[in-house]
């Protein structure tokens, strides 16, 4: 038998990838640790080498699926299977007879797929089988016609995932015009049907008689409705997008963010005119060593400080043992915004680091992770997140939690404000903080007081470097 290459395990608390690009062809031969595919997951796109050298006989899985960790996307034959030719077992071409599958890959067999996630081709029921006719009695008296009945269904390649979104959206699948291998429907050719149809499809089987015709009202003359139909123009006036990849990911995990955790949130503003004088000063400096020095490294030292005294808010939940885990190590994730999506590089061991280093590290994140070349330990595994849309930072906003995490810290826009100061009105340089905590496990005047720890440390930069 050919050796099954499986999806591999791609990052901590990775279950599923979705593929985005075959890099081989059915037939081609490869080495090991020749890239074979790429696989996007909720964290990032990767490239992923074939574990043995052979001949490719078979790609389970179309571009644009989603699979689970560990099922089948490939069969690839070795070194020692030379002698078998990659065509003995062609695939079936059109609506030909399917093959029958090996040994083991049926269901609750060793190493079967879970049906949601299965790729093999599925169609629907199978044809009835149709008696012949009997031979008429006498040429006098001719066979009687037998009533018509509806042709039989074809074969429709489709994962069980497709059907069921046919299915939610109220397609005939058996109408839809395939775009993957063989003719297999695809989730986007079910949703771009969808999209181009000027009235929804019918939720029950129907005749051909009752069957309804788009534009044709009840009891009109199908030779009237056909005129309707032909004049009828469908609405285009939008575009369908896939939700795939990171933009999917983001989705579930935010849902299950709001659906989890108790969020509040308390906001307050720090005042960083001192904070600003003291960057102006070393910001020269600091570019003749090839850093541009913002304000993030700072924020992020000053949280770091924070969290050492109210160390609660450096954890993450355990819903399912119902437990916390305190950490006493310091991986801070920085929120970055990229063309695919939001994702949260990791500053692993923030206290570890200078202001200098601090600022190189987050530099060097955010633009693997803008280029898509972030590996996944680089953005997995924080402790505590803080998310920014820097200048475009707005007075407030109410950020999600990055769960598991049970805090989340969102920085914005540092504007010239009118404040008092001793009685009198006088312009400062003020930003809005708004910390959203899991109430279920942090008190308001713990979040509150942690807060105001971040805030003297940022408005006082000598509190802060007296720290290192």
């Amino acid at each position: 038998m050919a050796y099954s290459f499986k999806l591999p395990e791609i990052g901590e608390g990775v279950t599923e990838g979705e593929i985005v690009q075959w890099l081989v062809k059915a037939g081609q031969t490869v080495e090991e640790d020749q890239p074979l595919v790429e696989v996007m997951t909720d964290k990032a796109t990767i490239e992923i080498g074939s574990p043995v050298s052979g001949v490719i006989r078979d790609l389970k899985v179309a571009e644009g699926e989603v699979v689970e960790v560990g099922a089948i996307i490939a069969e690839i034959a070795t070194a020692s299977q030379a002698g078998v030719p990659a065509a003995a077992a062609p695939k079936p071409e059109g609506g030909g007879p399917k093959a029958e599958p090996p040994p083991g890959s049926r269901a609750g067999g060793p190493g079967a797929v879970p049906e949601t996630h299965r790729v093999a081709e599925t169609m629907t029921e199978a044809k009835p089988e149709i008696p012949a006719a009997k031979p008429a009695a006498s040429p006098a008296q001719p066979a009687p016609v037998p009533p018509a009945s509806p042709a039989p269904p074809h074969r429709v390649l489709a994962t069980p995932s497709t059907r069921r979104l046919a299915r939610e959206l109220g397609v005939d699948i058996a109408l839809v015009q395939g775009s993957g291998p063989l003719g297999r429907v695809l989730a986007h050719d079910i949703r771009g049907h969808a999209g181009t149809r000027s009235h929804p499809a019918p939720q029950t089987p129907a005749t051909a008689e009752d069957r309804p015709i788009p534009g044709r009202a009840i009891g009109q003359p199908a030779q009237q409705a056909s005129t309707a139909a032909a004049s009828a123009t469908p609405e285009t006036n939008f575009e369908l997008f896939p939700i795939r990849g990171i933009r999917r990911s983001i989705a579930k995990r935010m849902s299950h963010s709001k659906n989890t955790a108790a969020h509040f949130t308390y906001v307050d503003e720090v005042d960083m005119t001192e904070m600003t004088r003291w960057r102006a000063r070393v910001r020269g400096k600091a570019k003749e060593r090839g850093v541009n020095l913002s304000f993030l490294p700072m924020i992020v030292k000053a949280t770091v400080s924070a969290l050492k005294r109210f160390p609660h808010l450096n954890a993450r939940m355990n819903d399912e043992t119902q437990t916390l885990q305190v950490w006493r190590r310091y991986h801070v994730g920085i929120a970055a915004a990229t063309e695919r999506g939001l994702v949260v590089p990791v500053v692993r061991d923030a206290d570890q680091l200078s202001l200098v280093e601090t600022a190189v590290r987050i530099a060097e994140l955010s633009h693997k992770a803008r280029i898509g070349k972030a590996s996944p330990d680089e953005l997995s595994g924080s402790t505590f997140t803080i998310t920014s849309l820097g200048k475009l930072g707005g007075v407030l906003a109410t950020p999600i939690i990055n769960y598991p995490e049970v805090a989340i810290l969102g920085i914005h826009a540092i504007r010239p404000t009118p404040v008092v100061r001793d009685g009198e009105i006088v312009i400062r340089d003020v930003m809005h903080i708004s910390l959203s905590l899991d109430h279920r496990l942090i008190d308001g005047h713990v979040g509150a007081a942690f807060a105001q720890e971040i805030k003297a440390k940022l408005e006082d930069p000598d509190l802060l470097f007296l720290e290192g």
